[in-house]
């Protein structure tokens, strides 16, 4: 479990500290305060020597194209283009200026990035052919201080040994769920506000199916509906008709696209909690799609399953009933300690993190104080 967590030059963080982190630590403060990059920062440094991550944030955020150039035969073909300067601070690639992303309490990790410009002539094969091009940048990724990854930037910002890097791992990419496959670490999963996909879904729920895990989704789903009774998949490979709910008193199952957004929000989360057992969950607006007075059952869940499945929980939230509702749910807790607060204000180019311990978040809560 993380502890504590530094981040330097890393997006909009420039010199950021954390310290205290908790089991379950909902995170809030307002628009572009950081809360999404936070989220980012943990999960490229949580998956170790995974570079795949790095394209995946790229993926998420839009910073990648494709653009066609001509090969000397006459030959057009199309290259992917990573926007690598937006990561670093100050959205530039520059030898002076390296990410670093580090944990040094109980659990310790490290992760640096550093840019370095060449002017290396390589030899790399594209479509078949061998074409002689110059390199710009490369960028090394160094974890725990023990290996590294090197990325091969051309001078049109493409990379030149894109195929021998992802030859390594496969992954299920798209911008509204990461989560690796095959990786070192295959109990992380971070959620987006946008619903994950049915195919995404479905390999979340193979490992979930016929275990104890199938109740805590059942019990989740019976937050907003309390005659859920079981779920299955379907080899339906559509987003809602292929995912059906038994509902007690019903003769036939229900898609789940019939039972509103929440519904399948909550699922997600919950899939999501239970197969991050001994790992991490990070949740961008956790209270997306959810009616407010659902959502303190909703933390209840969240703190059960990751005190009995060893998961620590980063959430991002900006709705105060989301606050609401955990301060009530944490208030409620057997141990108040599991969960924590952390509010991102921003002065200047400083950016840093205030905690609410649960009794000042109390305070707050009752007299309405705002901690957004």
């Amino acid at each position: 479990m993380l502890r504590d967590l530094t981040i330097q030059n890393y997006r909009c963080f420039k010199d950021f500290q954390i310290d205290e982190l908790a089991r379950v630590n909902l995170i809030v403060g307002q628009n572009n305060s950081g809360k999404t990059t936070f989220l980012e920062a943990i999960y490229l440094l949580v998956q170790q020597q995974s570079i795949q991550a790095l394209f995946d944030v790229l993926n998420g955020r839009g910073e990648m194209s494709n653009i066609k150039t001509q090969l000397a035969s006459g030959q057009a073909v199309n290259r992917s283009k990573y926007q690598f300067e937006h990561i670093f601070y100050g959205h530039q690639l520059t030898p002076d200026r390296s990410i670093y992303i580090q944990s040094q309490k109980e659990e310790q990790l490290s992760l640096k990035i550093q840019a370095n410009p060449t002017n290396q002539q390589v030899v790399i094969p594209v479509a078949e052919e061998l074409e002689t091009r110059f390199l710009g940048w490369e960028l090394i990724a160094y974890y725990n201080q023990n290996s590294q990854v090197k990325i091969s930037l051309l001078r049109d910002a493409t990379i030149a040994n894109l195929s021998s890097l992802l030859s390594v791992q496969s992954t299920e990419i798209n911008d509204n769920y990461l989560s690796l496959v095959g990786a070192s670490k295959d109990n992380f999963n971070l959620l987006k506000t946008t619903a994950i996909t049915f195919n995404e879904m479905a390999v979340l729920w193979d490992g979930i199916t016929l275990t104890p895990k199938e109740e805590s989704v059942v019990a989740a789903l019976q937050i907003l509906e309390p005659d859920v009774e079981r779920i299955s998949f379907t080899s339906n490979p559509s987003n809602n008709s292929g995912i059906l709910i038994k509902i007690r008193g019903q003769n036939h199952p229900i898609p789940l696209g019939s039972m509103g957004d929440g519904m399948r929000r909550i699922l997600s989360i919950a899939m999501a909690a239970v197969s991050s057992q001994n790992g991490f969950l990070l949740v961008d607006e956790i209270d997306t799609g959810l009616y407010y007075q659902t959502q303190t059952d909703m933390w209840r869940l969240i703190f059960e399953t990751a005190q009995r499945l060893n998961v620590q929980v980063f959430a991002t939230t900006h709705s105060w009933d989301c606050i609401a509702a955990f301060q009530e749910a944490l208030e409620q807790s057997e141990d108040s300690s599991v969960g924590k607060l952390f509010r991102l204000s921003r002065r200047g180019e400083e950016i840093r993190a205030v905690e609410y311990t649960p009794d000042e978040l109390s305070v707050a809560v009752r007299q309405s104080i705002e901690v957004r």
